[in-house]
């Protein structure tokens, strides 16, 4: 399936950016492997949605986007340890977590 992340009004604007030009500039489609969580908390469980999760199989390539994202946005300026993007495994393998909050900004 695929689908117009930009027409997305519910996911925060600077993250449905932030995807979308990953994906442009690295030529690839994501696929989404989580957005919003109900029983959640954090960023995937507010509205505006403020995180992504992406399939990522590769380490180099998930670690190439991890520092594309960094040196192209600031999370928090107050917050300098949090930033916009991570390449992790949370339990159900490695993937790409985006992430925005109300002070994001781009470099």
């Amino acid at each position: 399936m695929k689908i117009d992340l930009m027409q997305l009004e519910f996911i925060d604007k600077n993250l449905r950016t932030i995807v979308q030009e990953v994906e442009n500039h690295f030529k690839v489609e994501f696929t989404i492997t989580s957005l919003y969580r109900i029983d959640g908390g954090g960023v995937h469980n507010c509205l505006p949605l403020r995180g992504i999760d992406c399939r990522c199989k590769s380490d180099g390539f998930g670690m190439l986007v991890v520092h594309y994202v960094i040196n192209n946005w600031c999370y928090d300026s107050r917050r300098p340890r949090k930033v916009c993007c991570i390449y992790h495994n949370a339990g159900n393998g490695y993937h790409l977590h985006f992430q925005t909050c109300s002070n994001t900004r781009r470099i």
